[in-house]
């Protein structure tokens, strides 16, 4: 029996939590919300969408923010405990369809059985529902194989955390996900990501820029987010080296393009480009955790 439990981390969440938590209600069997310090108002918002269903909403409460990687892994070794033996891991910025875990067991179980063996995590499809419509093609795979995705909308066996250990509490923030990833590939665990399984998210606050260039994309990340994103990256590249992974090869193309979109179409510049080699000093340093 496929007993799951979702684990939604929080921090001084908007409105979106509360519609996770109604699109997540009737998909899984138990939701826990791991928030990591909000401010006081927010924990009583959070307090009374645990009261809409306290059987089935459970909170824990840090009290200063520990960082997604510690979180996650407060939520996850409570979900082992109380016997679940499927995770979903969630944003509170993201909302699932209303059929995405059934879609996501549908296609699972419908794998042959020596293959399914060596699935171990399954991701859905992501949508950023402000840029992208879903594809309607009959013609395409139901799933794909991939070798990494992001941590929202990711359910896991629980027997992963045995065989390749929890998040990498180390990180903090960013890369969080890719790093989990990439030891599930070292271990030749399977991934699979299900096209009708569907999770919308916004990319916070990605916005078009004209310049003398052409129009692009910037996703505007915070310059201490820049910080986590330069030390983890260069920290997560050197560990898996030895790993022909498409995700971390993509990723050292990513790193070039941001930083010329920051100096091109970006506030705050000055301050981003600080950071962004103070986080490349601090990895040479062996610096990780939490920014003091």
């Amino acid at each position: 029996m496929c007993k799951v439990v979702a684990i939604i981390i929080s921090y001084n969440p908007d409105n979106n939590l509360l519609d996770s938590v109604n699109l997540l209600e009737n998909q899984v069997e138990k939701i826990i919300i791991v928030d990591n310090g909000s401010k006081k108002e927010k924990v009583k918002e959070i307090n009374l969408i645990r009261d809409i269903n306290k059987e089935k909403i459970e909170v824990i409460f840090n009290e200063e923010n520990l960082g997604i990687a510690t979180a996650l892994n407060i939520g996850v070794k409570e979900g082992l405990r109380q016997g679940y033996n499927w995770i979903l891991t969630m944003d509170q910025d993201s909302k699932c369809s209303k059929d995405m875990v059934e879609k996501m067991f549908e296609v699972y179980n419908g794998i042959e059985e020596k293959e399914r063996r060596d699935i171990l995590s399954i991701f859905p499809n992501f949508v950023d529902e402000r840029i992208q419509s879903i594809e309607e093609n009959s013609d395409m795979d139901a799933y794909e194989y991939v070798d990494a995705d992001i941590t929202s909308g990711n359910l896991l066996k629980a027997e992963v955390f045995d065989k390749v250990g929890f998040f990498d509490d180390s990180l903090f923030i960013d890369l969080v996900d890719t790093d989990f990833c990439m030891r599930l590939n070292e271990k030749n665990i399977k991934m699979i990501k299900v096209r009708d399984a569907i999770l919308y998210h916004s990319l916070g606050e990605s916005q078009s820029v004209k310049s003398i260039f052409g129009k692009f994309n910037t996703s505007n990340h915070s310059a201490l987010r820049r910080y986590y994103m330069t030390r983890n990256r260069f920290y997560t590249w050197e560990k898996y080296k030895d790993l022909n992974s498409f995700t971390l090869n993509r990723d050292k193309s990513l790193f070039k393009k941001e930083f010329v979109k920051i100096v091109l179409g970006e506030k705050d510049k000055i301050n981003k480009i600080k950071m962004v080699f103070k986080g490349y000093k601090d990895y040479k340093k062996g610096i990780r955790g939490k920014l003091k």
